[in-house]
């Protein structure tokens, strides 16, 4: 028989070695904890486990401050589903973990629908089982960090600020006074995400040019820079920003760099270099019997940072 509850220490063993059969890496106990007990919100993370004990699937979800067009409050990301696999499909444990937990979500007062990143293979399971609707779809920006770094000498003069956490309330300001949709850019928010976050390392870069300020975080991964965070709003003297930001990713050994577009990237992504690549789907859910929930996520951004947590 099959039983459905909340994660336990005891369990990581076993989700561990879940993780490694399906994802290619295996899942620590500190790795958990701070995705699901350390965040900045509220962290769900539910297992279906054998009579036995072993486990055989696991769901989570985590609820982050998030501003959307016609509200403000806690959005619910879906992050770690897996489950065993058998006769060429996923389990059933999994839909019936996925319904647990997915029973009340979302909330009165919250984002009307919950968002992911899942596989194709995920999402047409979700789209029959869990009522899962198609959210977004674009391709990712990805080029050499040396064309970029070239570039440098010809751009506006920027400062720029090295650091490896946020300190300080200045990064939500300058996200709200953006304009922003999406989940909130707090320090709380980045230095959780990031400064915190075991096993990986991230660069905070604050830049100030001609009337404004912005900020990037990027994440060192082999010889990639990924673009976890890129506020350099354009028309405010920060066109400067990136080749600065590619000309110290250079000097440090990495070689290549990858953006998600968003109206808050900056510069100019084909003077760098940057060329469109694979894409990135993002889906979503909405209450169960209430109306299809996309009108509201209308303007929601989904970055590259919220990927990474998943």
């Amino acid at each position: 028989m099959i039983h459905f509850r909340p994660t336990e220490p005891g369990d990581l063993p076993g989700l561990s070695t879940l993780f490694a059969s399906r994802f290619g890496h295996p899942w620590t106990l500190e790795e958990w904890q701070w995705k699901y007990r350390h965040l900045p919100g509220e962290g769900r993370s539910w297992v279906a486990v054998r009579g036995d004990g072993g486990v055989v699937a696991h769901a989570g979800a985590i609820r982050l401050p998030a501003r959307w067009q016609d509200g403000e409050g806690g959005v619910w990301q879906l992050t770690d589903w897996v489950g065993s696999t058998g006769g060429g499909g996923l389990r059933a444990a999994l839909v019936g973990l996925g319904q647990e937990l997915l029973a009340e979500l979302p909330r009165p007062g919250e984002a009307p629908w919950v968002f992911g990143f899942p596989s194709e293979r995920h999402f047409r399971l979700g789209e029959h089982t869990f009522g899962y609707l198609p959210l977004d779809r674009f391709p990712v920006l990805t080029g050499e960090i040396a064309d970029a770094a070239e570039a440098a000498a010809g751009a506006p003069e920027v400062e720029v600020a090295i650091s490896d956490h946020c300190e300080g309330s200045w990064t939500e300001e300058l996200w709200r006074g953006l304009g922003v949709l999406g989940v909130v850019r707090s320090a709380a928010f980045l230095n959780w995400r990031y400064w915190s976050r075991p096993g990986r390392y991230y660069r905070f870069y604050r830049v100030r040019g001609a009337g404004g300020e912005g900020l990037a975080v990027f994440a060192f991964v082999g010889a990639w820079a990924l673009a976890a965070e890129t506020w350099l709003p354009a028309g405010r003297g920060l066109d400067g920003a990136l080749p600065a930001i590619a000309a110290d990713l250079a000097a440090t050994g990495l070689s290549r760099w990858r953006f998600w577009p968003h109206p808050h990237l900056g510069g100019e992504p084909a003077r760098l270099g940057l060329v469109p690549g694979e894409e990135v789907f993002v889906g979503c859910r909405g209450r169960v019997g209430e109306p299809d929930p996309r009108p509201h996520a209308v303007g929601f951004l989904t970055c590259q940072g919220d990927h990474d947590v998943v």
